[in-house]
């Protein structure tokens, strides 16, 4: 019996798309789906590159959608549409359901249409395959793993790892970015002090400190990463000029294929809760320790065996509709000391 033509919409940010990897590798494996395609937004697309499970991605920016004119941005979805409906998918799996992908997924053609119950938002009639899905004190590979149940079955927790793919190429470019930068030893640690979020980042002056001691300590070499942002690049310089040791900033200088392939490089890596964190996660290789406030501690836990949360919250105050983020999360993050990470850090095994 020939493969479904499966199109799976994930129009969200780039920590989003690196959860619903193990979603792409079942649909394509358990189904099974003879092309898989995946529309995704804008630069979190760059996380599913050669993802051996995808056949195609296709993009759609919405930030630069967001500064055309009307009929400029209605043109461009109409020509992304009519793409689609060329591929002739027979099955659309819509993972995070939102107005517009509701109306893309049932514009697609497809007969069958999966996603979350979303029928008392009168947009979840768009779908015939409707699943309710338990969130609460469910991580949110969990939650995704639900909507695609009536598809690929019963899943186990170990069945769902994280799954990024760097090249051979991209390995090499990374190691020239390090190398050149004198990054040559080993015992690197990556810091990502930035976020998206105002309220999901931990003091500069703490993330300074717990460098300097790595430093002194084991001897590593500090690299530090953000994104193209202002805000972020700032941080990171802040970060650079508040530690007594060298660093090497390479905060806004990396392309996000760069950013993936250097944190592989990386023994250890100490972050906010942010993409990069994830991705660091997704990659399997460096351990990562991860600073949570509350909310996000059971819907966005790292995902995955080389990472350790370090948080202040509760199972109880994981709820996201009955935190108050900016507020909650924040004087949570704030309860972390330098000396918790250290001491957590010391607990790994690094073989340092």
């Amino acid at each position: 019996m020939q493969g479904k033509r499966i199109l799976v919409i994930a129009i969200r940010t780039i920590g989003d798309l690196v959860l619903v990897t193990p979603v792409l590798r079942l649909l394509k494996q358990r189904v099974p789906a003879s092309y898989l395609a995946v529309l995704a937004d804008g630069l979190s697309a760059e996380v599913l590159r050669h993802n051996p499970h995808v056949d195609r991605i296709t993009v759609i920016d919405r930030t630069l959608m967001r500064k055309l004119r009307p009929w400029q941005r209605v043109r461009e979805e109409w020509k992304i549409l009519r793409n689609l409906r060329d591929e002739r998918f027979d099955t659309v799996v819509d993972l995070f359901s939102g107005p517009r992908s509701a109306l893309w997924a049932w514009l697609s053609g497809a007969r069958d249409r999966y996603s979350e119950d979303y029928r008392q938002r009168l947009r979840g009639f768009l779908y015939n395959h409707p699943v309710t899905v338990t969130r609460d004190g469910t991580h949110l590979v969990e939650q995704k793993l639900q909507i695609v149940a009536p598809l690929v079955g019963a899943v186990e927790r170990t069945d769902a790892w994280l799954e990024l793919v760097v090249t051979r190429e991209e390995e090499d470019r990374a190691r020239h970015i390090l190398s050149t930068r004198g990054v040559t030893a080993p015992k690197v640690v990556g810091l990502v002090p930035s976020a998206g979020l105002s309220f999901r980042r931990w003091p500069v002056d703490r993330f300074a400190r717990v460098a300097d001691r790595l430093v002194d300590r084991y001897g590593v070499k500090i690299v530090l990463f953000s994104s193209a942002d202002e805000e972020e690049i700032a941080i990171c310089r802040h970060v650079t000029q508040s530690m007594t040791h060298k660093t090497v900033d390479l905060a806004g200088m990396l392309t996000l294929r760069e950013l993936m392939a250097c944190l592989r490089e990386c023994d250890l890596v100490i972050s906010n809760d942010t993409g990069p964190m994830h991705i660091a996660v997704g990659l399997n290789k460096p351990r990562v320790v991860a600073l949570y406030g509350a909310a996000n501690t059971i819907h966005y836990a790292p995902w995955g065996s080389t990472a350790v949360m370090i948080t202040k919250g509760t199972p109880e105050e994981a709820y996201w509709r009955a935190v108050d983020y900016e507020r909650d999360y924040h004087a949570h993050l704030l309860r972390i000391s330098p000396e918790d990470v250290l001491a957590r850090i010391e607990e790994l095994p690094l073989g340092w």
